[in-house]
């Protein structure tokens, strides 16, 4: 049995914090060039054919109620980024013992759930959010030598 057991505020919330554009078409064009879109049908259908179980709608709705609320804990900790002391300007404590602030930790946990989301609904997150590019230079490439 299949069909949507979500509201129209968690699908909505699903679009969110999988970094889906919540625009239309014509909004979504830049540069003259329109933005690919090809995975949203994915996550469209996903949602719509979702199993119908108090279990399953449960589980979702947890996620992104952990999703909100790491978000909601990224606003509070903006107050954080300050500087230790301004004699000879040291920065934020956790700054200097691990080179990560909380905000930077928060980040991973939030794309550690936003992947749980994605690996429930079995879509990939928008590939062209800010959200979940990787962040830092340089990157990784397996290459084989044949």
């Amino acid at each position: 049995m299949a069909g949507s057991c979500l509201s129209e505020s968690d699908k909505e919330r699903c679009r969110y914090h999988l970094g889906y554009l919540e625009t239309d078409m014509a909004p979504s064009i830049q540069f003259g060039i329109p933005r690919p879109l090809q995975t949203v049908f994915l996550l469209e259908q996903a949602i719509q054919r979702l199993v119908t179980s108090e279990f399953v709608c449960a589980r979702v709705r947890r996620i992104l109620d952990c999703l909100d609320t790491i978000e909601q804990k990224l606003k509070s900790a903006l107050c954080m980024l300050g500087v230790e002391s301004l004699g000879d300007l040291k920065l934020h404590p956790l700054a200097q013992k691990n080179g990560m602030l909380v905000t930077d930790s928060l980040e991973r946990e939030y794309v550690r759930w936003a992947n749980r989301l994605s690996d429930v609904l079995g879509v990939p997150k928008y590939a062209y959010s800010q959200r979940f590019r990787r962040q830092g230079p340089g990157g990784s490439i397996p290459v084989s030598h044949s």
